[in-house]
């Protein structure tokens, strides 16, 4: 080995110990969640069938792929006595004496907002025609709940939002309201109304799944339909996040998601529609290092969401048709410059995409 190889393979180590302990990390992080849960639940930090699940699961990962147990035996004791560690100093928050009424609050994005304004020490109460969300308390009755709530969160259907928002629009609630809607547009009037009437109302949209993490990684953004004051309240509750807070013009707002998300889905559902037609099974593939387990794995992730929200995304957004004749027009231009006789035209189009995705030519 040469001592080029010999620094190119050093480079991948360096990148491989970073990729170990921002994973670490996130265990950890995801440990101290169960720690401040059983905080919550009064129950014991130590767990020792979920221990011993994790030296077994542990053990099991590492022999399929040729480590000794001897060191898969360290690396479980290692991860469990710093799991537990953090949960016995993990503390409850302390009482901000607010409550939160989460509307849909039984849902994936409902249920994450009910986890983190609990973790930031308000309390919290759910509303949803679903029913109750476990470790929480329940409220059947929409009028009741708007008359104890000092914050309402709207996360409903985007289908089912402006009838839910015009419902509590009737009742004049005295608290600040907001929805997370991924398209405005279906809301957009109802909420100007409401505005107009005096009531405390924002329009914010985390652009995140309810498994994000670090939460810092994430955006959220923040448009004024009427009331700026409502606005400056609702960035206030989600800046201990540390995600990062967008100013977002309402009327601007789902034509940044069609091009910033729809498109995203729409490529990765092509992409996965593809597979999935295709004639050949392309399962034995699906290696860490190929682009197409890259893509698998983003596609995966997707279609784990709400098929409703994936549906929504596309169908309600109105800017959805100007996203659909981009990405033809953009695969036709691949194809003709595939094409082309001479292969400048497709490494020019290379080119031309690597400058904004801050890439150099090779």
């Amino acid at each position: 080995m040469s001592e080029v190889d010999i620094k190119r393979v050093r480079e991948e180590i360096g990148s491989a110990d970073q990729e170990i302990v921002a994973m670490v990390a996130k265990r950890l992080h995801l440990a101290v969640e169960i720690g401040l849960e059983k905080k919550f639940l009064g129950r014991p930090v130590r767990d020792a069938e979920a221990e011993g699940q994790v030296r077994t699961r542990i053990l099991r990962e590492c022999a399929t792929r040729g480590i000794p147990s001897e060191f898969a035996d360290g690396l479980s004791s290692l991860l469990i006595r710093e799991s537990v560690r953090r949960q016995e100093n993990v503390q409850p928050p302390k009482p901000v004496h607010q409550r939160v009424l989460v509307v849909g609050g039984a849902g994936q994005m409902g249920s994450w907002l009910c986890c983190y304004f609990r973790d930031r020490g308000f309390e919290v109460v759910v509303n949803d025609s679903a029913g109750p969300l476990d470790g929480f308390p329940f409220e059947s009755n929409l009028a009741e709940a708007l008359t104890i709530a000092d914050i309402i969160a709207v996360s409903v259907p985007i289908s089912a939002s402006a009838d839910v928002l015009r419902k509590i629009a009737a009742m004049k609630p005295r608290g600040l309201i907001f929805d997370v809607c991924s398209v405005k547009a279906p809301i957009a009037d109802v909420l100007r109304a409401m505005a107009q009437t005096g009531l405390r109302v924002a329009s914010i949209h985390p652009m995140f799944g309810p498994n994000v993490w670090p939460l810092s990684s994430g955006n959220i953004t923040f448009s004024d339909c009427g009331n700026g004051a409502a606005v400056t309240e609702a960035k206030d509750l989600f800046r201990p996040s540390g995600a990062n807070l967008i100013d977002m013009p309402f009327d601007r707002h789902d034509e940044f998601v069609a091009f910033l998300i729809g498109a995203s889905h729409l490529c990765l559902l092509t992409f996965a529609l593809s597979v999935t037609n295709g004639p050949l099974d392309l399962a034995d593939a699906k290696q860490p290092a190929t682009t197409f387990s890259r893509l698998s794995s983003a596609a995966s992730r997707l279609l784990s969401d709400s098929p409703m929200l994936l549906r929504d995304i596309q169908a309600l957004n109105p800017h959805t048709p100007a996203v659909h004749r981009r990405i033809r027009e953009a695969l036709d231009e691949w194809v003709r410059a595939a094409q082309a006789q001479d292969s400048r035209a497709f490494v020019e189009l290379v080119d031309h995409t690597r400058k904004y995705f801050g890439g150099t030519r090779l």
